[in-house]
This record gives structure tokens, sequence and C-alpha cells, in this order.
């Protein structure tokens, strides 16, 4: 008798296992639905998404970026607010700057606004954050109008109720978006505090709809994990594992390099609009802001009444199971993670001499392995392919998901059931479901223990699945070819395997997005591995090879249905960038693009091959290069510098002032240095010092570059060079727009600006220093 030849019993429980797990994956994602919109009438002490809606629509009325109008309008709404709360409140005014290993520095004068409740008896404190401030183009009515709306109803909540322990603080930022200077300036301030005594909960957006994720904590997270108990949110370890080894910054970063720990709150569906004039009113969702009020407001209340010392606590594990919070220590991961490799041995060892268990059959499953795992890798590279080749304005959604993502991802997660089967038709004529099942155990113990050393948030994914498995096959090892029990048992790691990667990986595919659906997709595969074994008494001859092409086939549809469907209209448009540069030096003007859209509109302004824009536009740093055109009428604002004072400071180093204007209103400059003849030993703008030499990983000559954000009134500047050669220095003066007169037809309504690359106008001018 063939090993995977089965009798009925074993078909019964192979039927049972899949109809469980698809019920079981099911119960994991109902809790990521949130709670409903608590009306505004709601009881006093309870966070109301129907009067938080209030703040969100007076506060995304318009635009706010830093230093503009509407930010100052908004500003005194919500200091008003916080003091008919009976809170002390203050507006700070700093000039804050930052700077970067590979990225130019960042100076603007920041306007925050802090608000204390002060606690009775505790020494700790809750620091509530978010933005006030926008990007140009939207009026961010979640990024982070959201935020800011949850702060304000759950300042009020909190003022409803009794005093808290500790002192509870609301603190708005200004200018997170061009680099986080209002967290910059409040860190390098008196009325920072102490950070070992601080929890901070930072509110932020990715996207604009979907549940709540606490995707990052700080360090020695032991101290406050918890709070999350009574209104959990979805959270998981492994985000913030994942967050650490990307470039993405937030208030949250500036905080931690002070020295702060604390948690960071974020929306991450509806990632299409995220930045984009799109994120307005009709985006936002009560049931989302819903659910971040809760969730913070539960969490506020938890801190503010016990202890908080959260220095020397340790990090926790932690993620959500059916919607209860676990976390336990850090270090327990690995002590878990060594006892599954060691349990795992121990089954195989008995396994082996009961004879259930051919070494041969578990080296060519294990060794294999990997191979769904690249086939669900290689299918999200080529689906994204197809789709952009299709729809060439999906190229604009690289850092999330295009509109309605739904039918290309349900397509894309069937050719991965596809792949796995793949791999198990071809492995299941080779061996038995015995050695699949234990090659999947080993793989997973495996992991559990390297994770745990290299990326020990993530561990808990692989340990559960590897302790419950190494149960399961014990059982196996136990009972009869023929038994009912026995496929269940070969399948046993699928059932913590399906409670942890589902919601995961519903989480994960709006957060990386299409472009780099890969990512989603090899957890896709890792979830199905453990349920493998108990597929083996699928028939083995004409039946299973049809049914994995039909899949193969319906997936591929389905991701064709997806392109076609999610076409560019009004309310689906384009998002493109297209940039108005003037050079002032040589009198003329010019079109940039990266975008590789299909879009005839803005393909009539750029034309040709892409090339490199940062030697004639420092500002220009797409990998891909732009496509470039002549630009007729219009104007942007040209800066200007003008030479305040010179001085010899001996040895050779000599001080160069600056006054940094422009002609017209801008709503930044940019000072980028030519160092390869005179060396930048450092830069002040208004007492605030920034390191010279380089800053600018690029082949162009300006190595150092520095953003001053609202620049109304100019800036001073002082430069210390080494060196009596000229120091060319190239300056950038932006407007939010492209003029409408270089313009041969409006902007059509099927075509927005995307958010990393936003149409605006530069002017240059060059000068020597």
């Amino acid at each position: 008798m063939s090993p995977f030849t089965r009798l009925a019993p074993a078909r019964l429980g192979m039927l049972l296992t899949v109809l469980g797990s698809v019920v079981l994956a099911a119960l994991a994602l109902l809790p990521l639905r949130g709670p409903d919109p608590a009306a505004a009438d709601s009881p006093a002490d309870r966070f109301s998404a129907g009067r938080a809606q209030a703040h969100v629509e007076r506060v995304a009325a318009e635009p706010r970026p830093m230093g503009s109008a509407a930010n100052a309008e908004v500003r005194e709404y919500l200091a008003g607010r916080l003091r008919a709360l009976g809170l002390r409140t203050e507006v700070e005014r700093a000039t804050a700057a930052d700077s970067f290993p590979d990225h130019a520095s960042v100076v603007g004068r920041a306007v925050n606004v802090r608000a204390t409740l002060p606690g009775t008896e505790g020494e700790g404190r809750v620091l509530i954050v978010a933005h006030y401030d926008s990007v140009f183009t939207g009026p961010g009515a979640t990024d982070d109008g959201m935020g800011v709306a949850t702060l304000l109803e759950t300042a009020r909540a909190l003022t409803s109720s009794p005093a808290p322990r500790n002192t509870v603080e609301f603190l708005l930022t200004d200018g997170e978006e061009p680099g986080s200077l209002g967290a910059k300036a409040f860190t390098d301030s008196a009325a920072a505090g102490d950070p070992r005594r601080t929890v901070i909960l930072n509110l932020e957006a990715r996207g604009t709809t979907g549940p709540v994720v606490m995707f990052e904590t700080g360090d020695d997270n032991a101290a406050f994990v918890r709070s999350l108990s009574d209104d959990t949110p979805f959270v998981t370890s492994v985000s913030d594992e994942i967050y650490r080894l990307l470039p993405n910054d937030t208030d949250m970063t500036v905080f931690e390099k002070a020295g702060f720990t604390g948690m960071n709150f974020a929306v991450v569906g509806g990632s299409a609009r995220y930045d984009t004039e799109l994120d307005d009113l009709s985006a936002q969702r009560r049931e989302t802001l819903q659910d971040m009020g809760s969730t913070v407001l539960a969490a506020a209340r938890d801190l503010a009444g016990r202890d908080i010392s959260p220095s020397g606590a340790g990090s926790s594990t932690y993620f959500t199971v059916f919607g209860l919070l676990v976390s336990y220590p850090q270090w327990l991961s690995t002590v878990l993670a060594a006892l599954a490799v060691g349990a795992v041995a121990a089954v195989l060892v008995r396994a082996r001499r009961r004879g259930a268990l051919r070494p041969r059959g578990l080296a060519l499953a294990a060794g294999t392995l990997p191979l769904p795992l690249a086939g669900a890798a290689v299918v999200g590279y080529l689906g994204w392919t197809a789709l952009v080749a299709f729809r060439p304005h999906y190229a604009a959604f690289t850092f999330g998901d295009p509109y309605r993502p739904g039918p290309s991802v349900a397509g894309l997660v069937v050719l991965t059931v596809a792949a796995c089967l793949c791999w198990l038709l071809w492995t299941r004529r080779r061996t038995d479901a015995f050695a699949v099942s234990a090659a999947v155990l080993c793989w997973f113990a495996a992991l559990a223990l390297m994770t745990a050393v290299v990326l020990p948030g993530a561990s808990y994914l692989f340990l559960w699945p590897a302790l419950a498995g190494t149960a399961g096959l014990a059982v196996a090892t136990g009972v009869g070819e023929e038994s009912f029990w026995r496929l269940p048992s070969l399948g046993a790691a699928a059932v913590p395997a399906l409670v942890l990667f589902v919601p995961l990986t519903a989480v994960l595919f709006p957060t990386v997005g299409l472009a780099f659906g890969s990512a989603a997709l090899v957890v896709v595969a890792l979830l199905l591995l453990p349920l493998l074994p108990a597929l083996a008494p699928l028939p083995r001859r004409r039946t299973v090879p049809v049914t994995v092409t039909a899949l193969a086939l319906a997936g591929a549809a389905l991701v064709g249905v997806g392109g076609a469907r999610d076409g560019v209209d009004r309310d689906h448009p384009a998002q493109v960038g297209l940039f108005y540069v003037q050079d002032a030096d040589a009198g003329t003007a010019s079109w940039y693009s990266a975008a590789d859209s299909g879009m005839p509109w803005v393909d009539r302004y750029t034309r040709g091959a892409k090339s490199s824009a940062e030697r004639e536009v420092p500002a220009l740093i797409s990998p891909g290069g732009y496509r470039r055109g002549p630009a007729e009428g219009g104007r942007a604002p040209v800066p200007e510098a003008e030479v305040t004072g010179r001085r010899d400071l001996g040895g050779g180093v000599r001080e160069v002032r600056l006054r940094l204007t422009s002609d017209t209103a801008a709503t930044a400059l940019s000072l980028y240095a030519d160092t390869r003849g005179t060396r930048l030993l450092d830069v002040t703008v208004e007492g605030r010092r920034l390191p010279g030499g380089q800053n600018r990983p690029t082949s162009a000559p300006w190595k150092w570059g520095c953003h001053l954000v609202a620049p109304a009134g100019g800036y001073d500047v002082v430069l210390r060079l080494r060196g009596d050669a000229p120091m060319p220095v190239r300056l950038l003066a932006y407007a939010a727009d492209v003029p409408s007169a270089a313009l041969t037809s409006p902007r059509p309504d099927t075509i927005v600006w995307t958010a990393s690359g936003f149409g605006q106008s530069i002017g240059i001018r060059t000068v020597d220093l």
C-alpha cells in the first residue's frame, strides 16, 4: 500500500481538519473588525467617536502645513479646547534642527501645544502625542487629524473622571511631516522631563481605514505593554522588529533617540489616500477613530493609575490571540525555542525507532521545503510586475496599496496555495505525510531558535506551531496509519499557525502593499505548510493536478480582474509627480517627472529616457531618475542670499554669514554645498549647530544639504569653512504647486499629486562663498 493511500476514516479526518482550519481562520480575523462608533451622547467618561468627529472636521478643513495660516488657526483652536477643559496649556515656540547620517539636515521654527493634567501622588508621567500639521497637498483627516481628535477626546474623558495618580500630558507637535521638528524641539527643552519615568503614547496614521495597530514599542516595553489588556488593538512584536529595520520615521523616533520609550499607534488600511489630497473627511472612518480612541484611553487610564518605571523593566514578546493580549519576557522565547528544538529531536528519534519515520524521506522534505516559500515570493513579484504592465499608474503606489486591491490580493493568495500544493504533489510521490510534518517541525523549531536570537519579537510565530506540532507528531507516532486521528495529529501545528499568522497576514498586506506583496505571500506560505500533511489523502491521479491547475487559473483570473476593475476615474485618480524648475542663473525653466503613470497629461510635459537630476536639482533624488522637458510661462520662488559678514578665524578656517530668503513666499528653502574643494566644518542656523562634512551619499557635487522649513522672514545661517577656494552653494526655494500659467491645460480630475513626488515649483540659484 502506498504511504499516501488512505481509507475513509483518514479522509474524514482530512476533511474535518480542513473545515476546522477555515473556521479557525475566520474566528482569528473577527477581532480586526473593531468597535462600533460611540454616539455623541455617550457617558462622559467614555471615548466617543461622535464627539471626536467634530474635532476632525474642524482640524481637517484644509491643508495645514508648518508655517501656514491654516496651521496657526488650528493651533489656536487646539489650545482653546485644552484650556476649556481646565488644563494648564502652553504654546511653546522654538527653532529645532535635526541631522541624519545619509540625508540632508532639517531646520524649522516649530510651535507646539502642551497641556497638563496633574497627578495626585504618582511620580510617573503619561505623555500622549499627536502632530497637528499636515502635508501641503492634503487636509490630513487621518494623518494626523484622527490622532489630534483622539488626543482631545481622551483629554476630555480623563478630565471627566477622578484625578489620575500620575501626571498625564498632552503634546500636539508641529512640523512632523518635514522632519519631526516639533518633537525635536520638545526633547531639546526642559519640558521634556525625565525619560525614565515617562511612557509615550504616539498617535499616527499611515492609511485611512481599518483596525488600529500598535506597531512599535520602545525599550523596556515589559513595563507598559500590558496596559493594552483592557481594550486590546492588534499588536504583534513582529511589527516592532520589522519597523526597527526600516528607514521610516515618526515623532516616536525622535523620542526614542532622546531616551524615551512608549507605544506607537497607527492605521494602515486605505493607504492609497495617505498623504494626498484624498486624505479628507470622506476617507476618514468613525469606527477607526473609535478603535484608536478606545485603545488609547484605556491604556492611558491604566498607566496613569499605577507606578510607571520603564527603566530596567526589560523587553517582552507580545501578540493578540482572538483579541486577547499575550505577553511574556523576551528571554523566555530563547528558553522555549531551545526546548522546542530538543522536543522535536526527541520525537524524531522516537519515531525513527518505531519505524514511523524514514530519514531519507525527512531529508528530502526538509531540503525542498524552501521551494514553496520561494514560489510564493515569485508569485508576488510576477503578480506586481504584471499589474504594473497593465496599469502603469500602479507604479506610484510603491509604499502602499492601490485603491481596490482586494481581488488582486485574493488571486495572489490562491496562486500561493497552488504553489504549496504543487510542492506537496511532488513530495508525496517520494515520501509520506509523517516525513512532511516532521520536516515542517524541523524548520519551525530552527526558525524559532534563530529568531529568538536575531529577532526575538518574531520567535513566537514559529515557537508555538513547533510545540503544538511536536505534541501532534508524538500522538501520530502511536496510532496506526488508518486511524482517524493520524492526520489531525500531523496537522496539529496548523492550529497555532492559523491563529497567529492569519491576522498578521491580514494586516501585513495593506502595510507593505502589492508592490512588496512577496513578503506577505511568504507569510501565507508559512501558515499553509503545517496544514499540508493533513492533505495527504487527496486522490493521487487526475483529480489533484486538475484542482491545482484550476486554482492557478482562478488565481491568475482574480489578479486580472483586480487590475481590470481598478482603473482611473475621479474617485480613484492616478497619482503622479511633476516639478516645475526655474534656474535663475541660466534664465531657463524645465519640467521634471519621475512618474511612469502612462497618463498623457504628464507625458506632454516630459519626454525621453530617465536620467539623474541631482547635479542640476539636488532635491530630486528618485533612484530611477527623471524625464525632462522645457517649460514656458509660470514662475517659481527664487532664493536669495545676502552675505552679512565674513571672518578669518585663523588656522585656515573662515566664517561666512548669510541671510537666506526668497523673492516671493516659499514653503521651504534648501542649501546644498559642493564640498570637493573646500571643507565644510559645520553650519549654524539661528543658534542650532549642524555637523558639516558630507551627509548625502550622491555622485553629484552637492555632498552636504540642509532644508529650512517655513522660511517666512528668512533664516540666518553661519558656515565655517576650511580652505581658501570658493565653495559653490546651490540654493533652492519651493512653492507647494506648479504654476498654472506654465500648464497647457489644467490638471484633470483623474489625477492627484503623489505623496512622495507631488507637484512643486522649485527656484534655483548658485552662489560662491
